[in-house]
């Protein structure tokens, strides 16, 4: 699964790396994921959550599946790109 975020989230994952907030990009998503749970409605025994958990689970799955037939990036890729799109926009913005 591939994920691209846009420039302003990409630029508030990395302010909170380079604050020292989280050691990681990685980190700083994993925990913007985790803060999702609070939203779910109903909470973690809702029709919702499962629907979630399902679609997670599927996405995993896909995940692994490239990982298997060698689709990977590094993380100097992915950041590279990243940066790119911030550069983009902010060349692009009057």
């Amino acid at each position: 699964m591939q994920v691209t975020l846009n420039p302003i989230q990409t630029e508030i994952l990395e302010t909170l790396v380079q604050q020292g907030q989280y050691p990681s990009l990685e980190m700083a998503l994993n925990a913007a994921l985790l803060g999702l749970l609070d939203d779910v409605p109903g909470g973690a025994d809702s029709p919702q959550y499962a629907a979630w958990v399902e679609q997670t689970r599927q996405q995993i799955n896909t995940a692994r599946a490239q990982i298997a037939a060698g689709e990977v990036q590094t993380v100097d890729q992915v950041l590279a790109e990243l940066r790119a799109k911030v550069q983009r926009a902010k060349d692009s913005t009057p």
